[in-house]
């Protein structure tokens, strides 16, 4: 029993930790914001399209020019479908990425006989900008460094910018935050950042003047210029964002700021008393470690008669290089002389002189002369949190070529002398030409290569290159090395994405329907309880509990895993509700047919299980079978649904098997385990 008691033990405990992290996000909000806390606050459910509303975009791919040149007499040219359509839905992939869409769902999908592309963006009601982005012809493009910026985009931008301040200036504070966000999806100038935080005296000038005189919800009346903010650029390079600030005060309070003024060293002089051995000593020098001391310390009486005339006796009797200016060391701060001469000259106050002091060099008499000290001061200060949207005036680094996807052939990986992976790129002959004239021109340099927009690779240019034939080496694994050559490829074969389907669903419509199905799954779990409890009665109470075992485990994992939850997904969870009740069933009638026969509790609790087990097993494989059908053949909603059942089912069945097992065995040495309407028996049974 001690053993099945902590195993039962072991369950409810890891059940509990579980719990927690499977709690609402309201509640979980109370946690503290730190360690584990924080991790735990993190665990959500990511809701799909049809629960959280957003939209759904289909695209076509136009895979005429793959074929036209599959169908081509040279070999070289022929190029995989897959590879071209993987390529298409990874560069949508990034563009998804760059709009700040939380957890899109990119797929590609078979349409009647053809290839399609489907982008699921949840949360995103006004789409038309991003179905601009998302469906620009993925293009391959060489670019060169930029030497001078177009002298009208600042002027244009800070004209946009004043437009948007205009409207700001119009809105309920509290609309602020969600028209940042929309600018930003909007404009691909506009960034919006929100809960910046800091004293006064951190932000630059103009924003501490605009922000000391905001009350708490206005937004500013002005542009700022903006020059704090920092990106990764190219070779990730550290590059200085510019641009105009519009800015709402979100908090303003009184703190204490402390700030420091003044560096922690000092300016001493010394008088070294070397002696043969010691570390930089003269050569010249005889004297023994024993008579070092013994001068020392008659030189340090000296010198403590008459203190004023320390750089005197430095001349006289310094063996250091300072002697001749008096033994003046200047200022120095920390960790610069050796431990026991800096402790001591820190330790000293200004016109002190020390007692004899011993390093490697020999044994020093120092004199502090001045000491400046770290001051710290603690004043009270405005501490503010502000929200911002930054229209970017950062200058573009690179410029068109006129080199582009026509003329380019073909990419694929090969290996160097030292057997590293490289990129090898051909053109074709008007290519050569031109790529001939923009490596001469750009040795020294940089070539950027894009694909669809994005920057993809931009490698040193270190000679002319003849011949159209180029390589693009770097630091690559071979995975990086495939995914450029998927890149280049995908960009070089014109695979235009033609948008043939947009379907729009209310963040209402999604909340009623995630609210319909956890009340019916609601209703379900307390109708199978009910049930489970009058027919079953104690079985059927330990059911129920296992029933909940299972509910926070599939929240868990729902929780922690970062699977997307649908409609069809909710409904393979409810059905596989059933199935693990469908496994107590059999276990609990196998059970009261071997009670009734006159077993032991024990006996019968174990041989129900025996004897209901094949038929367990055999039903769930069939169903997990089927599942793994549905997941392969099936679209993405048939597969969410199959996904979500499977997990269903396997943890019914360690809920089932295990969990309810715990539990009867508890009553293995219970009295209660002779009563026949506890056990939902006809006669009393034998223990």
């Amino acid at each position: 029993m001690k053993r099945i008691y902590k195993g039962l033990s072991l369950i409810i405990l890891v059940t509990l930790l579980m719990a927690v992290v499977a709690l609402p996000s309201s509640v979980k909000s109370n946690l503290p914001d730190s360690g584990i806390s924080r991790w735990i606050q993190a665990q959500k459910p990511v809701l799909g399209l049809d629960l959280q509303g957003g939209t759904q975009l289909d695209y076509r791919i136009d895979l005429s020019k793959v074929e036209s040149r599959n169908n081509d007499d040279d070999p070289n040219n022929d190029v995989l479908e897959r590879d071209v359509i993987e390529g298409v839905r990874a560069t949508i992939e990034r563009r998804v990425d760059g709009l700040g869409v939380s957890e899109p769902n990119i797929y590609t999908a078979d349409v009647a006989d053809e290839k399609h592309i489907i982008v699921e963006l949840a949360g995103i009601k006004d789409i038309e900008e991003a179905k601009d982005i998302v469906g620009k012809t993925i293009q391959l493009e060489f670019k060169e460094p930029k030497t001078e910026e177009d002298p009208n985009v600042v002027e244009t931008i800070e004209a946009e910018a004043q437009v948007s301040l205009d409207e700001a200036l119009n809105l309920e504070p509290e609309a602020f935050t969600k028209w940042g966000q929309e600018l930003e999806i909007a404009q691909e100038k506009v960034s919006f950042r929100e809960a910046r935080e800091g004293f006064a005296s951190d932000f630059s000038q103009d924003m501490n003047d605009a922000l000391s005189n905001l009350e708490v919800g206005q937004i500013y009346n002005g542009l700022i210029p903006n020059s704090g903010d920092f990106i990764v650029g190219s070779n990730n390079q550290i590059t200085e964002r510019t641009g105009f600030l519009i800015v709402k005060l979100d908090s303003k309070e009184v703190r204490e700021n402390t700030k420091t003024t003044g560096e922690d060293r000092v300016r001493a002089s010394h008088i070294l008393v070397a002696y043969e051995g010691a570390q930089s000593a003269n050569e010249a020098i005889e004297r023994t470690k024993e008579e070092a001391v013994i001068e020392a310390e008659r030189i340090l009486a000296e010198v403590k008669a008459d203190p004023d005339n320390f750089a005197e006796f430095a001349k006289q009797y310094s063996d250091g290089p300072t002697g001749e200016n008096g033994g003046d060391l200047d200022f120095f701060g920390r960790n610069v002389m050796a431990p026991e001469f800096e402790e001591a000259a820190f330790s000293l106050a200004a016109n002190e002189v020390s007692d004899v002091v011993e390093t490697a060099f020999g044994f020093h008499i120092i004199k502090t002369t001045e000491k400046e000290e770290v001051v710290e001061e603690t004043v009270e200060e405005n501490y503010l949190t502000f929200s911002s949207v930054l229209y970017d005036t950062t200058p573009d680094p690179w410029k068109k070529t006129g080199l582009d996807g026509s003329n380019f052939k073909r990419a694929s990986v090969v290996y160097n002398q030292v057997n590293q992976p490289v990129v090898a790129i051909e053109f074709d002959a008007e290519g050569g030409v031109k790529f001939e004239e923009l490596t001469e021109r750009l040795i020294g340099s940089q070539l950027a290569i894009f694909v669809g927009g994005e920057l993809i690779s931009n490698p040193n240019v270190n000679e002319k290159i003849i011949g159209g034939q180029a390589t693009i080496t770097g630091s690559f694994t071979i995975q990086e090395a495939v995914q450029l050559a998927e890149d280049l490829n995908t960009g070089a074969i014109d695979a235009p994405i033609i948008l043939t389907g947009q379907y729009n669903i209310s963040a209402s419509l999604g909340e009623n329907a995630l609210n319909a199905s956890l009340i019916a799954g609601l209703i379900g779990l307390i109708a199978l309880s009910i049930f489970m409890i009058f027919y079953y009665r104690l079985m059927g109470i330990f059911a129920v509990l296992a029933l909940v075992i299972y509910s926070i485990v599939i929240v868990f994992i729902i929780n922690t895993t970062g699977i997307v939850m649908t409609l069809a997904g909710i409904a393979g969870i409810i059905l596989s509700i059933g199935m693990a009740v469908d496994a107590n069933i059999l276990i609990f009638e196998r059970t009261k047919e071997e009670l009734a026969d006159g077993s032991s509790y024990q006996m019968a609790v174990k041989t129900g299980f025996a004897r209901a087990w094949t038929s367990i097993r055999d039903s769930n494989v069939s169903s997990l079978i089927t599942c793994v059908i549905l997941w392969f053949f099936g679209n993405s909603i048939i597969r969410g649904f199959a996904l979500m059942l499977g997990i269903g089912i396997l943890v019914s069945m360690f809920t089932a098997i295990n969990v309810t097992r715990a539990f009867l065995q508890t009553l293995n040495e219970s009295k209660i385990n002779e009563n026949k309407f506890w056990l939902g028996g006809k006669k009393k049974v034998n223990s």
